[in-house]
């Protein structure tokens, strides 16, 4: 048992959402995968600073062309969940039906500054894990995948891969790549420490000052990178996650011996 992914890395225009929602229904209607995965806010672009208050409309509008198409879709966009309060969203669209998930940590550091325009899901009603041919997911949003619990959780309540839509910019570019780096180690940890496939969906492109660099990738639950789309440019990459991987790296892996008391203490920190 498994499923075919494809992560779609894609360049958004931002605030175009024309323009973006034809390039998902393009991907959608020439994907041979299970389900397809595109970057964080694909359908608005990331950068929307005020131009979030303006986009939300239409990206909302935008939402059912897409589940008319695809058989199972993650994509990227910004949801009134009541009147004037935005959220960060991933759609997960499966065989027609919607559903959400919210991005739970907002940076707002450096560059970012999420929390002026988005207010955080809540991990006690927002965390979700879903199911196409078997295979059960759970989709964290970028920023989430710096922190363990989002992860953590959804693999304790049954997800075996976790999807990560992205939109990392570019920081700092050495001899390597640093940022790609990071994200590297954070997807093969997560792996590693949970037995899950993890599949990482960056944006690339520019976007008023800011530079995505693209590179998405997947990790086995044995915590190795099998594959990898290209770096500073739009790219298309498909793997089979099968269930075996799965259930060899929790054999042999420590993932059954889950000790919840550490929860308890970090709640009385």
């Amino acid at each position: 048992m498994g499923i075919k992914v494809e992560l779609a890395q894609i360049k958004p225009k931002l605030g175009d959402i024309n323009y973006n929602l034809e390039k998902h229904i393009a991907i959608l209607s020439t994907s041979s995968a299970d389900c397809v995965i595109f970057p964080e806010l694909s359908l608005t672009g990331y950068v929307l600073r005020d131009l979030a208050f303006e986009v939300f409309r239409e990206s909302e509008k935008a939402i059912n062309k897409i589940a008319e198409v695809a058989k199972c879709a993650v994509f990227g966009t910004v949801k009134e969940v009541r009147t004037g309060i935005l959220r960060n969203t991933a759609v997960v669209s499966i065989n027609g039906k919607v559903d959400y998930v919210y991005k739970f940590y907002l940076p707002t550091y450096g560059l970012f500054e999420e929390r002026r325009y988005f207010q955080p899901g809540d991990p006690l009603k927002d965390l979700k894990v879903f199911e196409i041919n078997g295979m059960r997911f759970g989709v964290v949003i970028c920023e989430d995948g710096w922190h363990p619990e989002p992860i953590e959780a959804l693999a304790m309540m049954g997800a075996d891969t976790i999807f990560i839509p992205a939109a990392s910019p570019l920081r700092r570019l050495d001899r390597r790549l640093l940022i790609q780096d990071n994200w590297e180690a954070l997807v093969k940890a997560h792996s590693l420490m949970y037995g899950i496939w993890t599949a990482f969906t960056n944006a690339v492109g520019s976007q008023e000052e800011e530079f995505f660099w693209g590179g998405s990738m997947i990790s086995n639950p044995r915590g190795e990178i099998v594959a990898r789309a290209k770096l500073f440019e739009e790219d298309r990459i498909s793997y089979y996650l099968n269930e075996e991987d799965i259930r060899i790296a929790r054999f042999f892996s420590s993932f059954r011996d889950h000790n919840n008391d550490f929860h308890k203490i970090l709640s009385n920190i």
